[in-house]
Formats: structure tokens, C-alpha cells, sequence
């Protein structure tokens, strides 16, 4: 587990601190930062931004060179706003160089969600059409082959969850309550632990 501090604004206080929410289509990523809005953290559907911007998946990825970098722009932008801790959704794929910048200019929770690959198609196959850049099955199953290929064996994380196990308010509540502790000052010398 490594921790990284702003190099500007190093304190105690999470403000700048970001929850990075890992895991493959159908993991649960948006649910999760969903319930985690429902207990005060920052969040926002980066999808929508891109369709929004872009219009559609197939244009993002016509002029990724560029519409990745902007979008990797006006993450950094909302993150370090006044607030409290931002939480962001990633594969790890495509977003590995930031998500590594990411760990260098804040100090990150990062918080694999885990899932089979039949549940995640699953979820998939039934999540409300339009709010993700794909729904497309094949795809998903891609990425999510990619993920365990890529993903799982090399980017360290702080707490891996089965959410097919813990279900998304219970995932966000001990999420929440990480981030919360991390915000405690550390006792002082000597003091006695209760």
C-alpha cells in the first residue's frame, strides 16, 4: 500500500484526496461512486461527459490522441477543486499513464472491484442503455478479459472487494469509513491507542 501527498497542499485533511474506483465492465463502478456521492464524497459520471462532448463511443475513439488527453484534463481540474474527496472509475487500461500521475500529484485510496465474468456480463446485459460508453457484450467481455490480464497482476491497490459478494451501500460505507480514518491526524508520540 503507498500513500502520496499533494506536493502543495500536504495535510491531514482529505481534501484533494481521491478514491480511485478499479474494476472492469459490470463491476459496479458507478453504482459504488453512486452510493458514494450518498455519503458526501465528490462524484461524476465521466461517461456522460464523454458522450456529452463527443457524441458517441465510435467518435471518442476516432480522435482518442486528443479526447483522451481532455478528458484526463478535466478530471484533474474537477479533482483538485475545494472539496471533499473526489472518487473517480477506471479500467486501469487506457487511463494506466494517469491513474500513475494520479498516485504522484494526490494521495489515492485505490479500490479494486472484483466480479466474475458471467455476473459482469450479466450486469451488464441489464444496466440502463446509454449512460456508459459501451453496453456492447463483446466488449465487455474484452475489457474484462484485459483487466484480469493486465490489470489485476500489476496495479497495486489498497482493498480488492467481490461485489457479488458485498453489495454496493455496504462496498461505499467501508470505503467511506477508509477514507474518513485516513483523515484522522495520526496520534502524537507516546499517546495511548484506545
Amino acid at each position: 500500500m503507498h500513500r502520496h501527498r499533494h506536493p502543495v497542499t500536504d495535510h491531514t485533511v482529505p481534501v484533494g484526496d481521491v478514491v480511485v474506483l478499479l474494476g472492469a465492465p459490470g463491476s459496479g463502478k458507478t453504482t459504488v461512486g453512486e452510493e458514494l456521492a450518498r455519503r458526501g464524497l465528490r462524484w461524476r459520471e465521466w461517461e456522460l461527459w464523454v458522450l456529452e462532448r463527443w457524441g458517441s463511443r465510435d467518435a471518442f475513439v476516432a480522435q482518442k490522441a486528443a479526447a483522451l488527453p481532455a478528458l484526463h484534463q478535466a478530471m484533474r481540474t474537477w479533482i483538485a477543486e475545494p472539496g471533499p474527496p473526489a472518487a473517480i472509475e477506471s479500467t486501469g487500461l487506457s487511463d494506466a499513464a494517469f491513474l500513475d500521475a494520479l498516485g504522484h500529484e494526490h494521495r489515492c485510496l485505490v479500490v479494486r472491484l472484483d466480479v466474475a465474468e458471467a455476473e459482469a456480463l450479466a450486469r451488464v446485459a441489464t444496466r440502463a442503455r446509454g449512460r456508459h460508453l459501451s453496453d456492447a457484450l463483446d466488449g465487455a467481455r474484452t475489457v474484462w478479459q484485459a483487466f484480469h490480464e493486465v490489470v489485476v497482476p500489476h496495479r497495486p491497490v489498497d482493498l480488492a472487494i467481490d461485489t457479488a459478494r458485498l453489495p454496493p451501500a455496504h462496498t461505499a460505507a467501508l470505503v467511506a469509513g477508509m477514507v474518513s480514518r485516513r483523515a484522522q491526524p495520526p496520534p502524537a508520540p507516546g499517546a495511548r491507542r484506545r
